[in-house]
């Protein structure tokens, strides 16, 4: 069952919450709001300052190629909301370290 949610978290398919990116350009701003929020709430387990840094990059880079296809402000507003909303999720279901650990293994798979 943990496997489970784990798989889920960035496509959301956390018991159906949040639904996966029906796009390219959702795909890209979910990806985004993910460096975001590991930057913000995660920074311990992703690596520090310079990490925290290359996920500021990485969630710029993801917006401006979200908004080159197309991706308003509502959007990316729309994003964030699911990824937190993912992360919530895990973090009920286990502990913040372990919630950390996901998004940060699934962000880097993720973005290759």
């Amino acid at each position: 069952m943990k496997r489970l949610i784990i798989l889920g978290f960035l496509t959301g398919s956390l018991a159906g919450c949040v639904e996966p990116p029906a796009s390219p350009m959702e795909a890209a701003a979910r990806r985004a709001a993910a460096a975001e929020l590991t930057a913000k709430q995660c920074a311990g387990f992703a690596g520090g300052y310079e990490s925290v840094r290359k996920l500021r990059h990485d969630a710029n880079q993801n917006i401006a190629t979200a908004r080159r296809l197309g991706a308003t402000d509502a959007t990316i507003a729309k994003a964030r909301a699911d990824v937190r909303m993912a992360f919530d999720m895990q973090v009920a279901f286990s502990t913040p370290q372990q919630a950390c650990n996901v998004i940060v293994g699934e962000l880097a798979w993720a973005t290759g």
